[in-house]
């Protein structure tokens, strides 16, 4: 079973959501709706956070190549 670390971020905030319609109104919409919508926020959250560490690691990489090129002493 895979790691899901941010679904209970995007459980809060479909709870929370639903706490803003009331009880009345979500027993209308129904359960399944809401689990559509706690997928698509946890979906959302995880592609940010893989966008950010893909961004950091581009980050390290270039750094590792600058401080390669100076220990060589090729500074640029």
């Amino acid at each position: 079973m895979q790691d899901r670390p941010h679904h209970k971020h995007a459980e809060k905030i479909v709870q929370q959501f639903r706490t803003e319609l009331g009880e009345e109104l979500c027993q209308k919409i129904g359960d399944y709706p809401f689990g559509t919508l706690s997928i698509l926020i946890e979906s959302a959250i995880n592609t940010s956070v893989m966008a950010a560490v893909e961004e950091t690691i581009k980050d390290f990489d270039e750094a590792l190549a600058r401080s390669r090129t100076r220990a060589r002493g090729l500074h640029k």
